[in-house]
């Protein structure tokens, strides 16, 4: 009896058995082809998306494969000049140096400058997370970017 005889499906599975073999099989080809095409073509996409935009350095971090360690600076809204850590008195500043913090609006910076008129400044940097909007979050981001001195 010769190899191909012995191994013949026909022994070991019914034709039902088979065609519902194939069937699965066909199908978890498709899906695998299926998906590698649609994660190409993704790919282009976002690749397409970048060519037509001014990213700043936020993004790039997000989107990049490479590992991007915390930085001494970041690139401000503005993109005037980089924010440099600990460059920003909180009792001191304006709404619009207020504004160059990370996740800071003008609405939140108002809302500093009036909290700091209120009660005369903030005695600890963490006591701007009595500011509404300002959780713990948001302080984690501009933490090391704000002084009370």
């Amino acid at each position: 009896m010769s190899l191909l005889k012995k191994i013949n499906p026909k022994n070991f599975f019914t034709k039902e058995e088979i065609s519902v073999l194939l069937f699965l099989i066909l199908f978890t080809v498709f899906g695998v082809v299926l998906k590698i095409y649609k994660s190409s073509s993704q790919k282009k996409v976002v690749e397409n998306q970048f060519e037509k935009t001014d990213i700043d350095s936020i993004l790039v971090a997000v989107f990049s494969e490479e590992k991007i360690e915390k930085s001494d600076v970041i690139t401000t809204k503005n993109k005037e000049e980089p924010l440099k850590k600990k460059s920003i008195n909180i009792n001191k500043a304006s709404v619009e140096e207020l504004t160059k913090l990370p996740g800071i609006g003008e609405k939140t910076a108002k809302k500093i400058v009036e909290y700091r008129q209120k009660y005369g400044g903030f005695k600890k940097i963490e006591d701007i997370m009595k500011i509404e909007r300002i959780g713990p979050k948001l302080f984690e981001k501009i933490q090391d970017y704000i002084i009370t001195k």
